[in-house]
């Protein structure tokens, strides 16, 4: 790895909520902005430094408190090298990752085979009931096997091949998914978590990531002109005046907050339907409404319920609540984030893992909004928590305690040493 790399990678951990939050404003937002002269360019930059500000106020407290212990000479935390790793069985690790793999891809099909996230389902205003109701919490398991699989991986318990091959097959699925519903987003999501992930693991090279990037930059046409097609078969009406290159025009999106101001209560859930509809399972509760901060968004811009616009997380946030929230909800965010540290193997520390994984995938994503990213992170919660036992109770060793040798026999899997 380059020493640039190196840094860079330094500084992500370092400071990983605002990593996160500043890379889309970085690779599209901002240039977009730029090179299209958007008159609210400064708007865009107004939004992210609340956003940041936020981050950084709770990275920056850790950072200055970690580099006093350093100079003091005093332990930040961080396990010694390798004991993370012998706290945990790999192959029953990679046996749950495989497991849960299956298990989301399974319930992504048939959901969507049932009708369920489909485009059409929103135009019919049709909810998620019987088998596609209790199939729905699994579809989330796919951000958990993707962490499983990374820690797995990592822990020696499989092949970088292997590793990939099996998240692979989740992408395939995600596509597959795209494909029958006709909505791209969510695969979007996946491709763009996985690549967060990949670059803060160390789980491929830096150039496998670049190149990534530019092959999605150029097969993003096709894809766009392959599910209008599809829409227009499913009987949807697409707008002709749309290219590409416009569908990409994010800093519109944002920029559009500006024209209404912040401060709006139309109706988005309050802590109350965040808990119910993030705690307690559809199938239990099959008699609630459906509920979308982009659908009351676009019917407060003069469009129809089952439709969604949004202005992207941090300027929707904005426009809810205002920039003193967004400050507050971004630092919430980074305590989340700052609590799994220490950084050093993250990837060997599977609960760590999932958590980041679910944060990044639900309120730190690039396309999500508030307040239903942070049902989405409840709901995945509540259904992962079947995993978070199986490793508890299957693949978690007695804790490595330094200076102590544990006795072989109390430790399954090691092999006694034979007596003289």
């Amino acid at each position: 790895m380059s020493s640039a790399g190196s840094t860079g990678l330094r500084l992500a951990l370092r400071f990983p909520t605002t990593f996160v939050v500043t890379a889309p404003y970085v690779l599209l937002f901002l240039p977009l902005a730029v090179w299209n002269a958007n008159p609210q360019t400064d708007f865009i930059l107004q939004t992210w430094g609340a956003a940041v500000a936020g981050t950084l106020a709770v990275e920056g407290s850790v950072a200055l408190v970690a580099s006093a212990e350093h100079r003091a000479g005093r332990s930040a935390g961080s396990p010694p090298p390798g004991t993370t790793a012998r706290c945990w069985h790999a192959g029953r690790v990679a046996a749950i990752a495989r497991g849960v793999s299956v298990v989301a891809i399974t319930a992504t099909s048939a959901s969507v085979l049932l009708g369920a996230g489909t485009l059409r389902s929103q135009v019919d205003s049709q909810l998620p009931s019987g088998a596609a109701a209790v199939l729905t919490p699994f579809v989330s398991w796919t951000s958990v096997a993707l962490a499983l699989l990374i820690a797995a991986y990592h822990l020696g318990g499989l092949s970088r091949a292997v590793t990939l091959s099996w998240i692979g097959a989740l992408l395939v699925t995600q596509i597959g998914a795209a494909y029958v519903s006709t909505i791209t987003v969510r695969a979007a999501a996946f491709v763009v978590l996985l690549l967060i992930l990949a670059f803060l693991t160390d789980l491929v090279p830096r150039s496998w990531i670049a190149a990534a990037i530019a092959v999605l930059a150029v097969v993003w046409p096709t894809v766009y002109a392959i599910r209008n097609q599809l829409r227009v078969a499913s009987g949807i009406d697409v707008s002709e005046n749309v290219s590409a290159s416009d569908r990409l025009r994010f800093d519109e999106q944002i920029a559009r907050a500006a024209q209404y101001g912040p401060g709006h209560d139309l109706g988005q859930a309050g802590l109350g339907e965040v808990l119910r509809y993030g705690l307690v399972p559809r199938f239990l509760d099959p008699g609630r409404d459906g509920l979308s901060s982009g659908n009351v968004i676009n019917e407060f811009l003069g469009g129809v319920s089952f439709s969604s616009y949004t202005f992207l997380p941090v300027a929707t946030a904005w426009f809810f609540w205002g920039t003193l929230a967004v400050v507050l909800l971004y630092g919430g965010y980074a305590t989340v984030v700052m609590s799994l540290r220490p950084w050093r193997a993250i990837a060997e520390r599977p609960y760590a893992l999932i958590v980041l994984t679910l944060v990044l995938s639900g309120p730190l994503s690039w396309f999500g909004t508030p307040p239903d990213t942070s049902i989405n992170l409840l709901q995945t919660l509540v259904s992962t928590l079947p995993v978070f036992f199986l490793l508890r109770l299957w693949a978690r060793r007695a804790p490595i305690i330094p200076g102590h040798r544990p006795d072989p026999a109390r430790v399954p899997g090691a092999v006694s040493a034979s007596r003289s």
